[in-house]
Order: C-alpha cells, then structure tokens, then sequence
C-alpha cells in the first residue's frame, strides 16, 4: 500500500506561498502591505550588515594603507639615525684626531716652526706607502719629513695640493739616522719593506739592549734630530763587524690619524730650518 500524503517539503513550500498571499492582501494601519513590511523587517539586518561591511573593508583598506606608510616611515628613521652614527663615528674620528694632533704639537718640538697637521686617508703598510691630505693646498718640498704622536712615520715623496704622498720608514729604500739617547751607539734604521726594520752598522762592542728606544741624530740632513724613531725588538751577534739588530717602529704606522709634516726641515734646507 502506498503512502498518498505529499511529501514534508511541499507542504512547507504550500503553507509558505498561502501566508504570503494572505500577508500581501492584509494591511497594516498606515496601508501598506504586511508582506512589504515582512520583507523590509527582512532586508533592514542584511543592508546594515551591508554596510558594516563596506565601512570595515574600508577602514581596513585604510589601515593597510596608514600601516605601508608606518613601515616606510619607520625605515626612513631608521636611515636616518644610522647615517646620523655614522656622521657621530666620523666627529669622533676628527676630535680624537685633533686632539693627537694638538697634543703632538704641545710637545715642545724643536723644529715644530711652521708645521703642518694633515689627516692619513689612506696607507698601504706593505707597500710602505701612506697617503695625507692637509686642509688647504699647499706645496711640501721633497723629503719633508712626517711625524706622528708616536715618533717618526717617513718622508715626503710627492706633493699635489691638498694630496701628499709619503714612504713610511719601513718601506723597503727608506733609511734614517738614528741614535740612542744617550748618543753612545750610532747606527741606520733601514726599512725591510715589511712592518719591522733593521738597525745597521752598530758595531759589535755597542751596548744595546732589547727594548730600548732609538732617536733621530740628524746626520742623514733629512731628519730632525730627537724624534722617536724605532725600539729594539732583536740583538743577535755575528761573525760580521756589526751587530744584527731587528726593531719596531714606535709609530703606530697601521692606525695614526694624523700627521705632522715639518716643511722647513727638509733636504733642501741642508737639514737645518730656514
């Protein structure tokens, strides 16, 4: 036997379509259709949620926005203070360098009438090269030699304005006349075209120990006398005349900011000043 009666969802959809017709024939005091007032009842939750959703697609858009800006502004500040390290790096560099300048000058050198402080920009130690550059251009005559808080850093081999070329004392040719401070021992610094140098022709019977400092004589006419100019490192005897010598050089070649040039100690002045 079969079951006659319509199926559930037919009924449902056959009520639904009466109440419809039955709410559109019924009227509300003010005329309108009780359908129309069901519907807009309906329709007035989803055009409010509508528009919610608009103002938070919106409002969303302009936080993206306002958030890229952030980011990039973010990165700007970020730009900023590093180049503003960087510019406090480079203040600290030229104080500290000015102060090692004024103090060297406040040394009371001798032969510090009319020098020059000039900033190293570039040094090459195992070329036995240093380059400097002085705040105005000005022309240094061959051989003037540099010096630093240290003692003695070389010679000038070329000068073009502001740009002058030196050869550090360890340069390979470079060579300066040096004795202990008590004038006892006499001898040559001799560049070995590394980081150290050699002390020649100190005879065999010199008293000379490790440790101990050398200084400018001024017999090789291109140095002044009195600079610090290279510490024994090594005394090794031999079978030759003179003793072996190994030494440093008291200047700090690798890390000076700056040096002092004396132009009017030069070659060309016969190793006096003018």
């Amino acid at each position: 036997m079969t079951d006659s009666r319509p199926p559930a969802v037919l009924t449902i959809l056959l009520w639904l379509a009466l109440e419809a017709i039955a709410a559109w024939q019924v009227r509300t005091p003010e005329g309108a259709s009780v359908l129309a007032t069901w519907i807009r009842a309906v329709a007035r939750p989803l055009t409010w949620s509508a528009q919610q959703i608009n103002q938070l697609t919106t409002d969303l858009g302009l936080g993206t926005t306002d958030l890229r800006r952030v980011i990039l502004d973010n990165r700007s500040l970020r730009l900023e203070i590093d180049g503003l390290a960087a510019r406090n790096l480079l203040l600290e560099e030229d104080l500290a360098a000015l102060r090692e300048a004024a103090g060297l000058l406040g040394d009371g050198l001798e032969f510090a009438k009319g020098a020059i402080v000039a900033r190293c920009t570039y040094r090459d130690i195992a070329a036995g090269t240093m380059e400097v550059r002085t705040e105005a251009a000005v022309y240094l005559p061959r051989d003037t030699p540099a010096v630093t808080a240290g003692g003695l850093v070389g010679r000038v081999l070329r000068s073009e304005g502001s740009r002058h070329w030196l050869q550090l004392i360890t340069h390979g040719a470079a060579a300066a006349a040096v004795q202990s401070f008590d004038t006892s021992v006499q001898g040559l610094v001799v560049g070995t075209g590394g980081e150290t140098v050699t002390v020649a022709y100190v005879p065999r019977q010199a008293r000379l120990e490790r440790g101990q400092v050398l200084i400018t004589s001024g017999g090789d006419g291109i140095f002044p006398p009195g600079i610090a100019a290279a510490t024994v490192i090594r005394v090794r005897e031999t079978d030759d005349p003179f003793l072996e010598i190994g030494a440093a050089p008291t200047a700090d070649l690798r890390n000076a900011r700056v040096v002092v040039l004396l132009p009017l100690w030069s070659a060309t002045s016969g190793g006096g000043t003018e």
